[in-house]
């Protein structure tokens, strides 16, 4: 309803109100006179009723003294000139009818108001009593009479009328003042449209010239007051806004001129500085090709004869020497596997930041995967005295499709960092497949160490490149490149890459990745640490 209104014009709600109110006044009138003309026709169709069962009655007593049934049956029988009586009976004082009158044209009505006027359950109620009673139903009238003579019931009267000739009177009158509303409705709407005029009429001048307004851009105009009450004094706030507009569309004018010029000016400046930055960029990424371009180089460069190092090294260690040759020539390799690890982490970061580093998919064990890099540093973690374990069932196997050269490294760097950076307890590393849905599976690895731990700030910033945290292992600290590799590679897997550490409470690692599963066998017989 209201979003009804919303949409209508004042000059169409004034209308609606006046007539709405209108109407409603109309309906109230018509109603009051509705009903007194309702108990106005009742009354009169009760009154001639009794009336007549009047007129009856005081004919009828002597001849129902003298047991005159024929003068009885006579009065009954004239009642067949009144179309609206249908039913009528005399009872003695004994309850016991002696005479009648039928309509047998309505058998129907008559049978349904008997059954109303005598319950089967004490048909007599209403003659044993003595006392006149009507009944009015919306069907028929009815009445009891009680015939006395010299102060003794005698007798009781019964006449059944309908009251189709209250119901035809108040369908005339109900015509009537349907008749009536509908002209009142037309003057009333008449009456509407002449009275909203004037206080629609202003305001839809005032609409009017709005949309002018509006559509030219023109607040040169002004609008016309003609009164002085609240209409009016809307009228003089449109002109005053008008007159505000005006001035400040000059003032925009000029300001608008100004910054044009400003914007002319900016814009040359902006696309010099453009031009500018254009021409740094390309030699910023000029410079940033040459110098992947140079790391790959010179990583594959100090790869070649670093590995005849190694190699003539580990050939120096078959050679006979003396105990302290041969700590000398181990020195030399564990440096040269750590120089070679280095040249190898800035190889990939190198690869990985020109966006050449593509990932090679091949099938293979990665239970197995972890057993094998877990034994490979378990020589480091004894040299510590560190226990160093994989949580794994014996018999163990998921055979997964992705980049084991990828993943060794990260495991690499992970169980690596983990002995690097803890002085005395243990190091776990566990594997779990937690989920498989449509031949992917979601593997949960989790390197934990009993070090030192991270702090808050380290821990924002440790997967960053050249980083290195603060701490009581310090004297371990790398080259920063590590953990920032890692991080890359499981980026490139889709993966994720999770710490969780507090101060003195150690570290986890713990990387999420799901791999295409081709075969998967566990057999839970038992742990192997």
């Amino acid at each position: 309803m209201r979003q009804f209104l919303k949409n209508l014009s004042i000059k169409t709600k004034l209308t609606l109100v006046v007539m709405f109110t209108s109407g409603i006044l109309l309906t109230i009138v018509s109603s009051i006179v509705f009903v007194a003309e309702i108990y106005t026709a009742r009354t009169t169709l009760t009154h001639e009723l009794q009336l007549l069962a009047n007129t009856i009655s005081a004919n009828s007593r002597k001849p129902l003294v003298l047991g005159k049934k024929a003068e009885i049956d006579s009065l009954l029988g004239s009642l067949i000139y009144q179309d609206n009586i249908h039913a009528a009976y005399f009872f003695d004082s004994d309850n016991i009818a002696i005479a009648q009158h039928l309509d047998q044209h309505a058998s129907k009505f008559v049978l349904q108001a008997l059954k109303t006027d005598f319950p089967p359950t004490n048909p007599t109620l209403w003659l044993a009593t003595g006392k006149e009673k009507q009944f009015f139903s919306v069907h028929h009238l009815s009445i009891f009479k009680p015939l006395l003579y010299q102060g003794e019931h005698i007798g009781t009267l019964y006449l059944l009328s309908d009251i189709e000739k209250l119901y035809g009177r108040l369908g005339n009158v109900a015509l009537a003042m349907i008749l009536s509303l509908l002209i009142m409705t037309y003057l009333a709407w008449l009456l509407a449209g002449w009275l909203q005029k004037p206080i629609s009429r202003p305001l839809l001048s005032l609409t009017a010239l709005m949309k002018k307004i509006s559509s030219g851009n023109d607040y040169s105009f002004r609008a016309e007051k003609n009164s002085n009450d609240e209409v009016g004094i809307l009228v003089d706030g449109f002109n005053q806004m008008l007159e505000q507009i005006e001035r400040h569309q000059a003032s925009i004018a000029e300001h608008q001129a100004h910054l044009e010029q400003m914007v002319a000016d900016r814009t040359a400046e902006l696309r010099s500085a453009i031009k500018g930055l254009k021409l740094a960029r390309q030699q910023a990424d000029d410079a940033n090709q040459a110098k992947s371009h140079f790391l790959s180089r010179i990583t594959h460069e100090l790869r070649t004869p670093l590995i005849g190092v190694l190699g003539m090294n580990e050939l120096l260690t078959r050679t006979p020497l003396n105990e302290q040759q041969l700590d000398l020539v181990d020195t030399v390799q564990n440096s040269g596997q750590q120089l070679l690890q280095l040249i190898g982490d800035v190889l990939d970061f190198s690869k990985i930041e020109a966006g050449k580093l593509e990932l090679e998919i091949v099938e293979f064990d990665f239970y197995a995967l972890v057993v094998e890099v877990v034994q490979l540093l378990s020589v480091p973690a004894q040299q510590k005295q560190l226990n160093l374990y994989f949580d794994q069932f014996a018999g163990q196997t998921c055979t997964v499709k992705g980049d084991v050269t990828r993943l060794r490294q990260v495991l690499m760097n992970l169980i690596g960092n983990a002995i690097k950076f803890t002085a005395t307890g243990s190091v776990v590393v566990n594997l779990n497949c937690i989920e498989q849905v449509d031949g992917l599976g979601t593997f949960v690895l989790e390197v934990e160490d009993t070090g030192a731990g991270i702090t808050t700030a380290d821990k924002q910033q440790i997967f960053d490149i050249f980083y290195q945290a603060e701490g009581a292992e310090a004297v371990a600290r790398g080259s920063g490149l590590g953990l920032a590799i890692v991080k890359q590679f499981i980026d490139l897997m889709d993966g994720e890459l999770n710490l969780f550490s507090e101060p003195g409470q150690g570290s986890k690692f713990q990387v999420v990745v799901a791999l295409p599963l081709v075969a998967k066998k566990v057999v839970a017989d038992g742990g192997n640490k």
